[in-house]
């Protein structure tokens, strides 16, 4: 690690000589080593940054107060032990994943060791194992990783097992510095509509590297049969939902199926949107002035809300017997802090209480700053004489996938790299950009289409598979229930079967947990099983295969 740190204060060095090289060697030895000190941990991006306020001051002296400041206050956003370590790239997150996984695996096997004389005593062992966990999850939590709160003594063996795992460290070390990355750049004003929309344009950059990391390994990898057939996982990712024209195109069969369903019913459809309190919004849209009332909240904080949100307006909705059917969309708005679209249908009478319950929930928070009336929720009726609700989704759909069939985004840039920058803030934060509510089996939907003719099983059975293999939402769904059908009470439900190992029989565990695995398999009508998913597949590399 200390080649890469070397390597990071060089570049620090490279910058400060750079266009205003004057200014840096107008500076002392000692200002020389106290700019390296304070922003050699940060990405290059930030130091850029940082280096650029520094020159803009006439005398060192306050050039180093303000540095110091501001690099104090960007400090205080980060995980004490993630520091020296922000800047990191990939070959130095492994090393770190190693060691702190083998950190983690001592702090266990001393509690062993402490009570193997106890080894009888089933309460005693739990007991060494909680102070393993307490010491584990103390040194864990000093990246800023967040552990699962424990109900039961397996989940404390699970966290442990995963604490102990290079590649589960390796997850969480890449989630939480690209997301304490993506904060500090927020707090230096570098997301919001005049600087890079949604997300920072280093987010961005990197995200678009990752995606290309990513296809050279499924390129890479191959994944085949017993029976010697053979696929690289690059083929059949473009093949499913992984391809955003495919996912796309799914998105728009069952949206056009929810429609086509609600005008038989004569059921009404209404576009809602819902957007966070002033707290979670870090600039303004047409000046990217600093919003003084944001409270550091991130866009992942913003969505949590929304969900909050979402669940006691669904909790009302059963109080009442209001049903809903569609589907939701989340995108960002200029600054990164999520939205949420959603065109549901729901039966005429229930449109007034609908709009009621809505509204009142969206405005207990801070429902009384200025703008909150005007701006926290929207209702707009769909009017068939007047266009489609398919039709009126679909831009928002594109927006969110891959900005096709848009000749622009709604600030008139190109739709295309605003759809990559939307896809780049979702995969920083975590973000689940498309939910069905509602009824309607995907699952099901898609292991239908997975088989290559009828079983034969019923003509109920045919008839539902014939839905699905053609493409037809709105006969799938009617046939298996209805709109309002309760999952338990629809014809075919999915199946999952234990994981068994071919060569001894035995059924498979997870690593972490020790619990029985479950694989999808199939469907299930009727008491019969219809398994869709026929082989076993093992991955092996291209190169290995040559050989």
């Amino acid at each position: 690690m200390k080649r890469f740190k070397e390597s990071s204060i060089a570049r620090t060095l490279d910058l400060m000589a750079g266009k205003k090289g004057q200014f840096y060697s107008s500076l002392g030895t000692e200002d020389r080593i106290f700019v390296k000190k304070q922003i050699s941990h940060f990405p290059q991006a930030v130091q850029q940054i940082l280096i650029g306020r520094y020159q803009e001051f006439d005398k060192p002296f306050n050039a180093n107060s303000y540095l110091r400041q501001i690099t104090a206050k960007l400090n205080g956003l980060l995980p004490t032990k993630l520091i020296p370590h922000f800047d990191a790239g990939e070959a130095e997150l492994r090393e770190l994943a190693e060691d702190n996984a083998r950190r983690c695996k001592r702090f266990e096997l001393y509690a062993v060791k402490s009570d193997k004389h106890r080894a009888e005593n089933t309460s005693a062992i739990g007991q060494g194992l909680r102070t393993t966990y307490a010491e584990a999850s103390k040194y864990v939590s000093g990246y800023g990783i967040e552990l699962p709160k424990l109900t039961e003594d397996k989940m404390l063996i699970g966290t442990l097992r995963r604490m102990q795992d290079v590649y589960w460290w390796l997850r969480q070390l890449r989630k939480v510095v690209s997301r304490k990355r993506e904060i500090v750049l927020m707090h230096l004003g570098q997301v919001h509509s005049r600087k890079g929309k949604y997300c920072s344009d280093f987010t961005v950059q990197s995200r678009l590297a990752q995606k290309e990391l990513q296809r050279k390994m499924l390129e890479n990898l191959v994944v085949v049969n017993e029976v010697g057939d053979s696929f690289s996982l690059a083929e059949l990712s473009d093949k499913n939902v992984s391809n955003p024209v495919n996912r796309k195109n799914e998105l728009m069969t069952r949206m056009f199926g929810f429609e086509k369903l609600s005008k038989e019913a004569g059921h009404k459809a209404i576009f809602v949107t819902v957007t966070c309190p002033s707290r979670f919004h870090n600039t303004y849209a047409k000046s990217g002035d600093s919003n003084p009332k944001w409270d550091g909240s991130t866009p992942r904080d913003a969505q949590d809300y929304l969900n909050t949100l979402w669940r006691r307006i669904r909790a009302e909705f059963d109080r009442r017997k209001i049903q809903q059917y569609g589907f939701r969309i989340v995108e960002p708005q200029h600054d990164g802090t999520p939205h949420w679209h959603m065109l549901l249908f729901i039966e005429p009478i229930h449109a007034d209480a609908f709009k009621s319950v809505i509204t009142h929930y969206a405005l207990q928070e801070d429902g009384d700053e200025a703008g909150a009336q005007e701006n926290r929720c929207d209702f707009k009726d769909i009017d068939y004489s007047r266009g489609s609700a398919t039709g009126y989704i679909a831009k928002y759909v594109s927006k969110n996938v891959n900005g096709e069939q848009l000749d622009s985004d709604i600030d008139g840039g190109d739709a295309i790299h605003a759809a990559q920058r939307v896809e780049a803030w979702a995969s920083c934060w975590g973000i689940r950009q498309f939910q069905q509510i509602g009824n309607g089996s995907v699952t099901v939907w898609r292991e239908l289409r997975r088989l290559k003719q009828l079983v034969g099983l019923s003509e109920s059975f045919d008839a539902i598979y014939e839905a699905a293999d053609s493409g037809d939402w709105a006969k799938f769904v009617e046939l298996m229930g209805g709109v309002f059908c309760k999952r338990n009470d629809q014809p075919i439900r999915p199946l999952y079967k234990e994981k068994v190992n071919e060569e001894t029989g035995e059924v498979k565990q997870s690593y972490f947990d020790g619990v029985v695995t479950f694989a999808l398999k199939g469907v299930q009508y009727a008491g019969k099983e219809v398994i869709t998913r026929v082989h076993e597949w093992r991955i092996e590399h291209q190169s290995e295969r040559a050989a």
